[in-house]
């Protein structure tokens, strides 16, 4: 007997070449070309590498890409010192 799941997958988003190429020249990050897509950013990273391979054999080049800078919300050095100073506390207490 099959060992059946109910997690739902999520469905595969297609995107033909043309609109990936128009997707990446007006954009500067990998997020912005997936959220253009429809695609995973993980996908259009993978997509965008074996596009530019391909394009190089051609002599042609894509635009370089960057990477979305996370956005921290949380100063994570006075969060660290918190838990420094409540440990040593502890330890001493």
């Amino acid at each position: 007997m099959a060992d059946v799941t109910t997690t739902e997958k999520q469905s595969r988003v297609r995107c033909s070449d043309e609109a990936f190429l128009e997707a990446v020249y007006s954009s500067k990050t990998y997020a912005e070309i997936a959220s253009k897509t429809g695609q995973k950013i993980a996908s259009t990273m993978a997509r965008y590498a074996r596009t530019k391979a391909a394009l190089a054999k051609k002599g042609l080049e894509l635009p370089a890409m960057e990477r979305a800078k996370p956005t921290k919300t949380v100063d994570n050095i006075e969060a660290m010192a918190e838990v420094v100073r409540r440990l040593k506390a502890h330890a001493n207490g």
